[in-house]
């Protein structure tokens, strides 16, 4: 009796430590400690009660017994050891043109030396037409199979709406990663594009590995990102430090060039012209797909036209104001801009003393794309294709005052511009696709912004209204995309399979009665020979 519940613990022993090699693998130490608890126990069994155990072997009933026995047994365990082994060693091999089922090796490295938790929170509703959550699902599956640092979890935003508040999601399909350093959202339109690299590029901000850097000229009077006065960028760049960004300052006829790691460069408020060499550098900067901020005031220096005319863009000299009745504030020459004026949809940011950028049409097209408020142009050129948006717009009481007067101006039509007014523009690049007539924008192109004026990312106005927000959202959106570590990104590409109608109910019908009738039909031979 004793040795049948040995035998029996035994038993439990192997298959308890065979379940526990797959729902805990972190625990296959203890595992195959259980198994071998379970073969010493079912060993001690037989040598305990070895005689009852001979004499039914022996027996003619037990050697018939004890072969099929043994058969069974070395099958089992066979199965038992080739599972447990392909578990513990798992590998997959891709077949795929873009190897989109696999990891690159430099996000497997980046996973290996992880050295700390990344929370990741998946806001992922039913409804998936795009297959967005399937495909993130799965690549953070693959993630999980190289480190063990990453804790996953899933939220339904329209369930739970507030945990969507608290991490600023207002996109389905949206993963947050959560790390030591602070949080970055990656958006569906990136998981569809260029997942792994948006998910590793976030992991490595989140943990502090790898930081985005902001670059800001020196040398020609800009704004100085480190000083403390009003008119300072201390408070702004200490915004960007706080949203995972590294700041430095460069000097770029000093440097040469604009250095590979720059995530975005900036050109606040010069005073003095660039030069011809440091335009050059410039533009080579975003023929190289960087981001460029450039920030100027009314009477800024000139030389911007030979940057800015092959972007569709021009900086206008006068000062804008608006009418006394007009929605202003603290000033006249401070335009307000409330939410149905402004790209982001912010509440209220206004600009102090700003002047307007101009769009030269020629060789633009209007594309069916945006709004009145909100039109996008399209260059035909034939090195590449801009997309240009509207940052924010004046009222239609506002004018670009260019009569020169800074007292209690008033508008004339003669030399003035009647407003609406655009204080700034985004551009692009984008995709044109012919066939459909659409243009979707290319997540790591060549972006820029221009904005007629630089206080409002001062110490002094930064934090009044929704100055800081558009501060940092402009930068934010210019950079995402932006290379953190050199990942090979893969593209997803848009394959149709194209039938006729025919075919397509050839399809429907053979999957759904073509097996059936294949049994059938063998069936009815095989009755026919044997009749």
């Amino acid at each position: 009796m004793q040795t049948g519940l040995i035998a029996l613990l035994g038993l439990a022993s192997l298959f308890i430590g065979w379940i526990l090699t797959f729902i805990l693998p972190e625990l296959r130490s203890v595992s195959w400690g259980i198994i071998a608890l379970g073969a010493v126990l079912i060993l001690l069994a037989l040598i305990v009660d070895y005689r009852r155990v001979g004499k039914v072997i022996i027996s003619r009933q037990g050697r018939f017994g004890t072969g099929a026995t043994v058969m069974v047994s070395v099958f089992i365990g066979i199965i038992l050891l080739v599972n447990a082994i392909s578990y513990a060693n798992y590998q997959q091999w891709d077949v795929t043109g873009l190897s989109q089922y696999v990891l690159t090796s430099q996000t497997k490295e980046a996973l290996a030396n992880l050295d700390q938790e990344v929370e990741v929170i998946k806001f992922f509703v039913p409804d998936d037409p795009y297959g967005c959550a399937t495909y993130a699902t799965s690549l953070l599956d693959k993630y999980a199979i190289y480190t063990d640092k990453l804790n996953v979890r899933e939220i339904d935003p329209e369930e739970h709406p507030e945990e969507a508040r608290k991490y600023n999601v207002q996109q389905y399909q949206s993963v947050v990663f959560v790390g030591e350093y602070g949080e970055r959202l990656v958006y569906p339109i990136y998981i569809l594009l260029e997942a792994e690299h948006a998910f590793t590029s976030a992991i490595l901000e989140v943990t502090g590995t790898v930081q985005k850097v902001a670059y800001f000229t020196t040398g020609h009077g800009e704004v100085d990102i480190y000083s403390t006065a009003a008119t300072g960028y201390s408070t702004a760049n200490q915004g960007l430090r706080d949203n995972l960004y590294k700041t430095a300052t460069i000097e770029l006829l000093a440097s040469g060039t604009v250095p590979d790691d720059a995530a975005v460069l900036i050109i606040a408020a010069p005073q003095e012209r660039l030069s011809d060499a440091e335009i050059d550098i410039v533009q080579d900067y975003l023929d190289r797909d960087g981001r460029l901020i450039i920030l100027v005031n009314p009477d800024s220096p000139e030389g911007f036209d030979r940057l800015l005319q092959p972007w569709g863009l021009k900086v206008e000299q006068g000062f804008i104001w608006e009418s006394g009745n007009s929605f202003a504030a603290p000033s006249r020459d401070s335009p307000l801009v409330p939410s149905l004026r402004n790209y982001f949809e912010f509440t209220a940011i206004y600009f102090p003393g700003a002047t307007c950028i101009s769009t030269p049409l020629e060789g633009y097209v209007r594309a069916n794309l945006g709004t009145e408020e909100e039109p996008h142009y399209v260059w035909l050129g034939e090195d590449k294709n801009i997309m240009l948006v509207s940052l924010a717009v004046t009222s239609q009481e506002s004018w670009l005052e260019n009569s020169g007067s800074s007292v209690d101006p008033e508008f004339d039509e003669d030399v003035d511009i009647k407003g609406p007014l655009n204080l700034g523009y985004f551009v692009t690049a984008v995709r044109i696709d012919t066939s459909e007539g659409t243009h979707t924008p290319v997540p790591y192109g060549p972006r820029l912004l221009v904005i007629g004026d630089s206080d409002f990312a001062t110490n002094k106005h930064l934090l009044n209204g929704n100055n800081s927000d558009l501060f940092l959202n402009s930068i934010e959106w210019l950079t995402f995309g932006t290379e953190l570590i050199s990942i090979d990104r893969k593209i997803l590409q848009a394959r149709r399979f194209l039938i006729s109608a025919g075919e397509s109910r050839f399809i429907t019908i053979s999957s759904i009665g073509l097996l059936p009738l294949l049994l059938l039909v063998a069936g009815v031979i095989v009755w026919w020979r044997r009749r």
